[in-house]
């Protein structure tokens, strides 16, 4: 079950929004295609990536030790999604910044990229793709996709967040972020071709 919900939402939200972006461009379909298929790969070895290492930061400023660690999917072992950072979680304040810090850089990405992009600045067709994937729509998946899981039960970042706050406050962070990051997303697509001066 855990592998569909994740399939729906790397649909929704990482290839759907490509789509429906590169469809509404006056570029060659033949360009962005490829466009497509380069941008998803190059989403998918820089999404656990991106994630582990914030914690990593996260971790190494507040002095905590980090235990184990894998910042990408061991595809070569059959792991197509684990990353993770195994450190001396206590509960504490310290632990709350380590992991909140990926979903404050998926904030910090997203307000970047629709300033980069509303300065019309960019014109080449996978410049802007590769924005929008990095720093728009990977982003949005990484909020959406952990917090759902956190719905469904996963022990997971909100989940170890509700142990050093509360829940009331795991689910206000999903909520409130997840909310910004389609807002977002939906900003721009919608304003496309306005964004980009085309």
């Amino acid at each position: 079950m855990n592998y569909l919900i994740n399939t729906i939402e790397i649909a929704l939200f990482i290839i759907l929004p490509l789509v429906l972006f590169y469809q509404r461009s006056s570029w060659n379909y033949k360009n962005y295609i490829l466009n497509i298929l380069l941008l998803y790969f190059i989403w998918y070895l820089t999404y656990a990536l991106l994630h582990e290492l914030c914690h990593m930061l996260g971790v190494w400023m507040t002095g905590k030790k980090i235990l184990n660690f894998q910042l990408i999917p061991h595809i070569w072992k059959g792991d197509f999604k684990t990353g993770y950072i195994n450190y001396n979680f206590n509960s504490d304040s310290k632990d709350f910044f380590i992991i909140i810090m990926p979903y404050a850089r998926d904030i910090i990405f997203l307000l970047i990229g629709i300033i980069i992009l509303k300065k019309k600045i960019i014109k080449n067709s996978f410049v802007i793709g590769l924005i929008l994937i990095l720093l728009i729509l990977s982003p949005l998946y990484d909020i959406i996709d952990n917090y759902s899981a956190f719905l469904f039960g996963a022990l997971n970042d909100f989940n170890a967040l509700k142990m050093t706050t509360n829940n009331f406050i795991s689910n206000f962070v999903g909520i409130s972020f997840s909310l910004i990051g389609i807002i977002i997303t939906l900003l721009i697509l919608s304003h496309f071709p306005d964004f980009f001066g085309l």
